[in-house]
Formats: structure tokens, C-alpha cells, sequence
């Protein structure tokens, strides 16, 4: 049953709200006439913007962990990955470069009948060129009229045109500069052409936010992505981006195999002069000493010997190198060359070093366009400082280990010396040159070699990107007219709905019988619609709707009543707040009780605000409640005869007193209404609003029925909860509630009433047809 109640009430819920925004019909009428029109206006002086893509593969190459020495520190292969390159992509140099190449910082604009201006980036009639740039800023716009094949004009800021000739150069601010034509020259004679510049870096700032860089996920694929109202200008952006980036990819790649180059052949001078004094040196000893050749029985040792010595040397040019990096990493300035990493195979060393020597190239690249205290430095200096801190730490545990195998080799080769000393010392002496001799030879070989085959990779490098796809279109341009005209249609419905809800929302005002039902607990005895006119009393007429519902009312008033067998049926009238309309109902109720020929009274206890006189168009000086309460007046002086009916009679509430409230316990208000109760048929009683005065429940036990008036659209919904409390505590006698100044659309039964026309009402006034419909927005 419970879960019953709750779906009926939430579809009630829905049911009001839809009649609710039925009844803002003309708001929503509004709002979609505005949105389409905004719609068409959008489209027509919308420029469409075409989305330009392109890829390009790139080679995500990965260092091979073992290599041998010299190949270990070959940087000809651009071993950075997909995020490097596309930093590289989306630099400034690259940025700037294809600004420049394609003119990007020239805008060229020709006026349309719609008032807006049209790119004519495609077909131009002239082209402008900045011979020399001035000190003055680029920015400035000027239109220019084409006269003639060989004059145009240029507007001044007063109107005034000057005539100038093509090709001829202009001074101003900005530099020196002259305008030439182009192939679609012909067709804009006549014409006016306005000419927009742009500071350079500006524009590469707006392109580098323009155009996207995304790669493919696992893929090596980057897609490139621009907007433009142009599309052949996009293409032609995207193109020469690619082409700039895979140059400039070309270029890193050779200036890192060129520092190689030269690191090599600073090693290839050093040992060859090496290998030059070993050689006089062995040829000298020789010469003093006549020596033509060595003893066969040395030769096991002076093999073994050499074989130390050559491991003993390896890892001292590798301490060696290993110093040469320690006094890199401790300069301060992190300029100069990395050193290589000759005879190293320790894969986590040579990352570090290429990923250190990677960072500093990169930093050098940014410091041609940039001040060094620019704020981009921190994220790369950050990165610089990490990998020297991560280095030094890895120098440290391999020089550990060298140390620790150069001694055990230097053990080792002590005692293969100590054999060959028990040989002639002559032979000794020539064995050692020899060997040195072998070593020098074996290095400037082998860095011979690799300097031939990095001049071979710096001859043949090429990029790391492969174009896969050139520039393109995709898809068709925005907007689309079906989808801004659906965004229309639906904001011309959200709008006003949102308006109605925002509006019930923010009045926390009760707005429905459902509400009202659903917070109190209480069943909605009668709807009664508002009343459109200032009258008071609505049911003289009998083809208003409003006289029908007050008729309904008395026909439910008198089935509440039709187990009470006592004489005189009192019900009593009360409300929340004031406003709320309880003595408007009130007085048309009691008013169409006595049209039906029941003998009705009405008693009005709102002591402090009387309105019945006033209503009624009685005389307000005639004795009151007050008056007889006090003793200043009978019961027959306080009983005012009605001119609307002589079965209806009308006791006001008199003089203000200063203590409402003790005159409402007095004993003389219980005769009186004892002796109301005898003589007429309907005992009306109007009382203060009971949750600000405590009136209403001081006569509660003398009365019948009470009827709690609700209003739609003023009374707070806090109140509800208060009426659900009176009617748990039962302090008012079988309370009902009773829906009052309902708009008429609103109301399920009067919409029942007007759909089938059972009641004409007469025809209104303009100012009441115009006051009616104003409430629908």
C-alpha cells in the first residue's frame, strides 16, 4: 500500500509539473522563436571550419644494452622516443619556422554582405612583403582599394585614400615593406582588401595551441591536427610543419654525430703521438743495443704479461673516462662535451650519459630562442639536475669495481714481471716497448675505423619520421546545420523549463495539490481557482466558473455536516499567515448558503484585521464582536442584515481591542455563539491566521468543522509541515483543507470543466485577457 501511495504521488508530482509548464506555453513559444532565429544568425555569419589531419610514423628506436666501446656512445642514431619527437614537433623554432615560410602572421581579409569579413588566404590578389623590419610594433590593419593593374589605394583612419603603385616600397613604423600582385589579381579590381598583421610571435604562440600532436596508442604513429576556416592553408600548414620537423630532426641528428666526429679525432691525436714515441722509442733501443730479435723462451711470459697489461690499461682509460665525466658533472656552467664512454658495456651508465648529453642539447636548442631565466628552463633544468645526482651515484659504484679489479690485475701482472726480470734485461726492456707498441696500434685502428664509418652515417643521416599520410580533410565541416538546429531546439526547451523549475524553486512557494496532499497527510477538500477580478464576491454571477466551485464546496459542506443532528452547523475558517485568502472564502461561501435558502451567519473573530464590512459594503461604525462582548452593545445591535440576501446576516468584528485573545474566552462569546447556533442554519467563522495568533484554537471546541485555506504560489511549503503537525496534535475540529487561488490551467478539474464546456463563462475584459495571459510567462 505504501509503495502504491508513493508511485501515485510521484506521478502526481509529474502530472503538475507538466501542467505547469502547459500553462507557460507562451514562454516556450519564445524561447524556440529566439534559439532557431539565434540558430540561423549563427549559421549564416558563422565562417565553417574545416579539420585538417595528417600522420607521420616515427622511428621510436631503443639502445641496444650490449655494445661494443665505441659503438656504445654513437649518437648519429636519434635514440628518443615518440614524446621527445613530438616536443620537437610542437617547438618554437620548428612553430616560427613554417610562420615565416608560409607568411602565417599576414592575414587577408575581404568584406561580406553580412557584415563580416572572409579569409582569402587561397585566392589573394596581392601578396605582402616585409623587406625590412622597423622598430615599431607589426600589429596595425589597413584596407586597400585596387584601382588598376598598377595602383591601389589605402584608406586612412579619416577616410581619405592615397593612391600607391605596386611593387613600390612603403616606409612606416613597423619597417619597410611593398605589395606585389598575384595570379587572382584581375578579379578584385575595384575591390577593397583589408590587410591584418600580427606580431610573429604571437601567431606561433596561437599555432602552437592550434595545432594538435596525439600519438596512436601502441603505435609509433603521431597524427597531426589543425581547425582553419581555409582549408587550403591548413593543408598547406600541416605539410610544411612535417617537412620543417623531419629537417630539423635531420639537423639534431647531425650536429650529435658531428660532436662524436670530433670527440674521435681528439682521441686519434692524442694516441697517435702516443704510438709515435713508442715506436721511436722501440727503434732507439734497438739501434743502441743491436738487437734484431727476442728469445723463443720468453715468449709464454711476455704473451701472459701483455694480456694483463692490456686489461690493466682498459681500465685505466676507463677510471680515465670516468674522471673525464665527474669533471663534467662538477662544472657549473654544463657546458662543453660529455665525454665518451669508451669500453663501457654497463647498459644503466650509457642511458644516463646519453639521457644527460640528450637534456643538455635539448637546453642549448631552447637557450638560441629563449632567455636563460625564462620559466620553461625549470622543468628541463629539473630533469638535468636528477640525471647528474643519478650518475654520480653509478660513478661511484663502477669506480668501485674497477679499482677493485685493477688491483687484482696489477697482482697478476707483478708477478708475470717478476718471471720476465729473470731474463736478460735487454730483452725485458724490448718486450715491454713491444707491448706498448701493440696496444697503441690495436686503439688508433680501431678509432680509425669508427671515424670512417661515422663520417659515412653524418653523410648518409636521414630523419627519424615517415610520412604516411600527407595533409588532408576530414570529414565535413562546422557547424552543422542539423546539429545547431537540434542545440536550438533543445535549448528552446531547456531554457523555459529550467525558468519554471528555477522559479518554484527559489518561491519555495506550495504549488500544486499534489504538494500539499503528499506534506500534510490531509486530502484536498476543494480546489478553488483564482479569481480574475478585484470583487469579493465572485458567485453573484452564475456563469463564472469560480461560483460553480463555491457551489461544489456547499454541497460537500453540507455531506461533512449530515451526521450532525445538532442545530446551527458551525465551522470555522483559519489559515496559516495572512494573504492566504480565508476570508475570501469565507464570504463567498456564506454567501451561496443563503442564495440556497440556509439562514447563515457569518462571525468574524479576526478581532485585529477586520475585513467584512469592507466586503460586504457595511457600515464599519455599527457595533461589533467587541462591542457585545464588553457590554456596550445586544446581541440584535451587532447583527447586520446582508443586501445580497435576507437569509444572510453578518456580526463584524467592531472596535479594535487592545486584548483579542482574553475577549475570545470570555463567556459572553459562548452565549453568543449558543445562541447563533439556534437561529441560523451555518455558523461562518472567520479567525486570525493560526500559526502567528493562537485565536483560532482558543474557540476550536465550539466549532464543527474547520477549514484550513491553503494558497497556491504564496503560502511557504514550511507551512505544510505545520499543518501536519496541528492535525497530529488534532487541535483544530476535523480539519480540511481547502486549494485556493489556483491558476485555472492548472487545476485538473478546471481543466475537465473547460475541455467539455460545461460552463460559458461571459466574455472578459482586455485588461483581464491581458493580465491572464502575462501569468504564463
Amino acid at each position: 500500500m505504501d509503495a502504491s501511495n508513493s508511485n501515485d504521488a510521484g506521478s502526481a508530482k509529474i502530472s503538475n509539473f507538466f501542467n505547469r509548464l502547459l500553462f507557460h506555453w507562451p514562454l516556450f513559444l519564445i524561447f524556440f522563436v529566439i534559439c532557431f532565429c539565434l540558430a540561423v544568425f549563427y549559421l549564416k555569419y558563422k565562417r565553417p571550419v574545416y579539420q585538417i589531419f595528417g600522420k607521420v610514423m616515427v622511428k621510436d628506436q631503443q639502445k641496444e644494452a650490449n655494445k661494443a666501446a665505441l659503438e656504445a656512445i654513437n649518437l648519429t642514431e636519434n635514440q628518443s622516443g615518440i614524446d621527445e619527437q613530438m616536443s620537437l614537433m610542437s617547438s618554437i623554432p620548428v612553430t616560427r619556422q613554417v610562420v615565416e615560410d608560409l607568411q602565417l602572421w599576414v592575414t587577408y581579409l575581404q568584406k561580406t554582405p553580412y557584415y563580416s569579413y572572409k579569409d582569402i588566404y587561397s585566392d589573394t590578389p596581392v601578396q605582402f612583403k616585409l623587406i625590412s623590419r622597423g622598430k615599431g610594433s607589426l600589429n596595425s590593419i589597413f584596407d586597400i582599394v585596387i584601382e588598376s593593374d598598377s595602383t591601389y589605394l589605402i584608406k586612412q583612419p579619416n577616410g581619405k585614400l592615397i593612391r600607391f603603385a605596386f611593387q613600390s616600397n612603403l616606409t612606416n613604423s613597423f619597417g619597410t615593406w611593398r605589395l606585389d600582385k598575384t595570379a587572382d589579381f584581375k578579379q578584385y579590381i575595384g575591390k577593397t582588401v583589408r590587410i591584418k598583421l600580427r606580431e610573429i610571435d604571437d601567431v606561433v604562440g596561437y599555432y602552437q595551441g592550434a595545432i594538435h600532436e596525439s600519438p596512436i596508442a601502441k603505435s609509433s604513429v603521431v597524427v597531426f591536427r589543425l581547425d582553419d576556416e581555409v582549408p587550403e592553408r591548413g593543408r598547406e600548414i600541416i605539410d610544411d610543419l612535417i617537412r620543417v620537423y623531419m629537417a630539423a630532426s635531420v639537423e639534431q641528428k647531425r650536429r650529435s654525430t658531428q660532436n662524436t666526429i670530433k670527440f674521435v679525432e681528439e682521441r686519434l691525436g692524442s694516441i697517435t703521438s702516443e704510438l709515435n714515441n713508442v715506436e721511436s722509442k722501440y727503434q732507439g733501443y734497438k739501434s743502441a743495443r743491436g738487437i734484431t730479435e727476442l728469445a723463443d723462451q720468453s715468449s709464454v711470459y711476455v704473451g701472459n704479461a701483455q694480456t694483463n697489461e692490456k686489461q690493466v690499461n682498459d681500465l685505466k682509460i676507463q677510471l680515465s673516462v670516468l674522471d673525464g665525466i665527474e669533471r663534467y658533472l662538477n662544472s657549473n656552467d654544463g657546458k662543453g662535451t660529455m665525454p665518451s664512454i669508451i669500453g663501457f658495456s654497463d647498459a644503466t651508465l650509457q642511458s644516463l650519459t646519453d639521457r644527460l648529453t640528450d637534456l643538455q642539447m635539448e637546453k642549448t636548442k631552447l637557450l638560441t630562442t629563449l632567455p636563460e631565466n625564462n620559466p620553461l628552463f625549470n622543468p628541463i633544468n629539473q630533469q638535468i639536475n636528477a640525471t647528474r645526482v643519478s650518475l654520480r651515484e653509478n660513478l661511484k659504484t663502477t669506480r668501485a669495481s674497477l679499482v677493485a679489479t685493477l688491483q687484482s690485475l696489477q697482482n697478476v701482472g707483478s708477478g708475470f714481471k717478476s718471471n720476465i726480470r729473470a731474463l736478460p734485461g735487454a730483452e725485458r726492456d724490448l718486450s715491454d716497448i713491444k707491448r706498448m707498441q701493440g696496444i697503441k696500434e690495436n686503439l688508433y685502428i680501431y678509432l680509425l675505423q669508427k671515424k670512417e664509418e661515422l663520417s659515412l652515417d653524418y653523410a648518409s643521416t636521414i630523419s627519424d619520421a615517415v610520412v604516411i599520410e600527407q595533409a588532408h580533410i576530414g570529414g565535413p565541416p562546422t557547424p552543422i546545420p542539423g546539429s545547431v538546429y537540434a542545440t536550438a531546439l533543445i535549448l528552446g526547451l531547456v531554457f523555459p523549463v529550467g525558468m519554471v523549475y528555477g522559479r518554484t524553486a527559489l518561491k519555495n512557494k506550495v504549488s500544486s495539490k499534489g504538494s500539499v496532499i503528499s506534506a500534510t497527510g490531509l486530502p484536498v477538500l476543494l480546489e478553488i481557482v483564482q479569481s480574475e477580478t478585484d470583487e469579493p464576491i465572485v458567485v453573484l454571477n452564475q456563469k463564472t466558473f469560480i461560483g460553480e466551485q463555491f457551489r461544489d464546496l456547499r454541497t460537500k459542506l453540507a455531506y461533512l455536516h449530515k451526521n450532525n443532528n445538532n442545530p446551527g452547523k458551525t465551522t470555522i475558517f483559519t489559515s496559516s499567515m495572512q494573504g492566504e485568502g480565508k476570508s475570501f472564502v469565507l464570504s463567498n461561501l456564506g454567501t451561496v448558503l443563503a442564495i440556497a435558502g440556509k439562514k447563515t451567519v457569518l462571525l468574524e473573530l479576526d478581532l485585529r484585521k477586520p475585513t467584512l464590512a469592507k466586503r460586504f459594503n457595511l457600515n464599519p461604525s455599527v457595533a461589533g464582536v467587541t462591542d457585545f462582548i464588553i457590554g456596550n452593545a445586544s446581541q440584535a445591535q451587532i447583527i447586520q442584515r446582508s443586501s445580497i440576501s435576507d437569509d444572510l446576516d453578518i456580526i463584524c468584528g467592531g472596535a479594535i481591542p487592545p486584548n483579542p485573545s482574553e475577549l475570545l474566552e470570555s463567556t459572553q462569546l459562548v452565549e453568543l455563539i449558543t445562541n447563533l447556533k439556534a437561529k441560523y442554519d451555518h455558523i461562518l467563522i472567520d479567525t486570525p491566521p493560526v500559526h502567528i495568533l493562537a485565536d483560532a484554537m482558543i474557540i476550536a471546541h465550539m466549532c464543527d468543522l474547520c477549514l484550513y485555506v491553503i494558497r497556491q504560489d504564496y503560502t511557504p511549503n514550511q507551512e505544510l509541515e505545520f499543518v501536519r503537525e496541528l492535525k497530529a496534535e488534532n487541535k483544530l475540529p476535523r480539519m480540511k483543507l481547502i486549494f485556493n487561488a489556483v491558476k485555472g490551467e492548472q487545476s485538473a478539474n478546471s481543466y475537465i470543466y473547460q475541455k467539455n464546456s460545461y460552463i460559458k463563462e461571459p466574455a472578459k475584459s482586455v485588461k483581464s485577457r491581458m493580465r491572464k495571459f502575462a501569468s504564463r510567462f
